[in-house]
């Protein structure tokens, strides 16, 4: 009982006691002599930031605490380098441009009290009317709330409250990334394979363009996002613990927090493996040994260094960046004449990569998307809502076989005698059971693509309630998984049917068939049955 008694003293007497960790930094008045802040190299261009232009501006107080709080992230190390880069350009540069103009509405010095809730609200306000896409709104909002949120948890303001969704919808305004045609796909494959096998020849250290392709082609095969392919070091190739061909790409996931671990072939000699892309094991050992003097120089275990040929600093180590990255592949696609299907330059970067990595997964796998989200390593959510999509040739299918049945529209519809809840049909029992037995047909939603299907005046009704459910259900599931199982029956109805009868017909039957549904379409229930 006396030990027992000992500990739970000893216990309570610590949680009493204040432990100096959980002590919050004391705000420093006035602005600090050194008004610049230095992160790091990291993998984006910028390694740091001038508060100098923001002072006297008005509201010292302000930019003095923000300046502080972005050193104080800086030397907790709880964000990445790259993240408080944004936070500065993307956040707080735009935030201080909107206190510019809140200032001189005010006329007066602005000091930490002043930001509330109202000014917060007013900020939102401006960010919408000068960014109207909404997108580009949200990020500069974002950005600056993640330090704001950091000051108000140090205590150095208070009583602000965020709004939890400014930005509704935004990310619709903004369009994806969308994944390379198979055609385009292959052109792309061909030319990095020939690009590639060159480099591997090398002895000498990567020049910027070389890593650009390289990068590209390790895209290509792992699918892993920017970020973490340019901060990979050189421990991030492993031996794996069970077999010897195989080698495991460990990268560090940015979002989400996660560690991503793929597992690679890996073959010992080069040269078996130059009849097709390089492996990607061998590609990073590759960089890793050729530019061993630059990182040693630099001091740095990052892969992707080079030595610079600008004029200003020729022949100094550096760390590739997103931006140069983006430059580097601008001028290969041009130099290699790569096109799309269309024939214009073809637009490549490494979120397409990752978007045709896991279209492809998805498709070798069966349509699986728990094995395409548990490759990707993300979500099942994430990966359908975000990642994949119905390829360019869905499409152009859908479209033959809708022009196959508007001819069969014209033709002679005698002999239909079966009415279904759609339409007619030509031929309700062509389905089969395991026996080879006809059936009744009953898979509706497939009834646009049926050779069998046929839509005279009187049916138009019944189609067009049809329709409207099809349109209703869009709320219901989502505009992306609408758009993946019915969008393509509304263009079909649209364009190849309705255009064969009056218009002014189809115009009445139409709001007919909102305003008062057929029967069999009148609940999402009955469309469930059948989906």
């Amino acid at each position: 009982m006396g030990t027992k008694k000992r500990f739970n003293d000893a216990k309570i007497k610590s949680q009493d006691t204040p432990s100096i960790e959980t002590q919050k930094p004391v705000l420093k008045l006035g602005a600090p002599e050194d008004q610049q802040v230095c992160w790091g190299k990291n993998a984006t261009a910028s390694n740091g930031f001038d508060f100098s232009s923001l002072y006297e501006c008005g509201f010292d107080a302000i930019v003095s605490a923000l300046q502080q709080t972005i050193q104080i992230m800086i030397e907790e190390r709880t964000v990445a380098p790259s993240t408080i880069g944004t936070y500065c350009y993307n956040g707080i540069k735009y935030f201080a441009g909107y206190l510019k103009l809140y200032q001189a509405a005010e006329g007066r010095e602005l000091a930490l009290t002043d930001l509330s809730t109202e000014l917060i609200h007013n900020y939102i306000s401006h960010l919408k009317t000068a960014y109207p896409n909404g997108s580009s709104a949200k990020t500069f909002y974002t950005q600056t709330k993640s330090v704001l949120v950091k000051m108000q948890g140090m205590d150095w303001i208070n009583g602000v409250d965020f709004p939890q969704n400014p930005f509704p919808n935004s990310n619709r305004k903004a369009k994806g990334q969308v994944a390379f045609s198979k055609a385009e796909r292959r052109r792309l494959t061909y030319a990095l394979r020939d690009d590639v096998n060159a480099i591997l020849e090398k002895k000498s250290p990567l020049t910027s363009v070389e890593l650009t392709i390289l990068m590209c082609a390790i895209a290509l095969r792992s699918g892993m996002n920017t970020t973490p392919l340019l901060e990979m070091t050189t421990d991030s190739i492993q031996e794996h613990p069970l077999k010897e061909n195989r080698k495991l790409l460990v990268l560090y996931k940015r979002r989400g927090n996660a560690t991503k671990v793929q597992v690679l072939r890996h073959q010992k000699s080069v040269e078996n493996v130059q009849t097709v892309l390089a492996d990607v094991a061998v590609m990073i050992q590759h960089i890793i040994q050729c530019n061993a003097s630059v990182r040693q120089e630099m001091n740095s275990d990052l892969v992707l260094v080079y030595r610079a040929t600008s004029s200003a600093n020729v022949g100094q180590g550096a760390a590739l960046s997103a931006s140069l990255l983006a430059k580097n592949i601008a001028k290969w696609v041009a130099g290699r004449q790569l096109l799309d299907d269309n024939g214009k330059p073809l637009k490549v970067n490494i979120s397409r990569f990752r978007k045709t990595f896991e279209n492809r997964i998805f498709e070798l796998s069966g349509g699986d998307p728990f094995v395409t989200a548990a490759l990707a390593g993300h979500s099942v959510k994430v990966s359908d809502s975000h990642y994949l999509e119905a390829p360019k040739e869905a499409e152009k299918n859908f479209n033959f076989m809708g022009r196959i049945r508007v001819k069969e529209l014209t033709d002679n519809v005698r002999g239909i005698e079966q009415n279904t809840s759609v339409a007619k049909c030509a031929d309700s029992g062509q389905k089969t059971d395991r026996e080879g037995n006809k059936i009744y047909c009953t898979d509706f939603l497939a009834c646009v693509r049926c050779r069998n299907m046929v839509v005279t005046k009187e049916d138009l009704y019944r189609l067009f309630s049809f329709y409207w459910l099809l349109v209703y259900e869009r709320e219901q599931i989502g505009a992306k998984r609408w758009k993946k199982y019915f969008a393509h029956i509304i263009r079909i109805i649209d364009n190849e049917i309705a255009t064969q009868f009056d218009p002014e017909y189809v115009q009445a039957v139409r709001a007919e068939a909102e305003a008062n549904p057929h029967p069999a379409w009148k609940h999402r229930q009955q469309l469930e049955g059948i989906a």
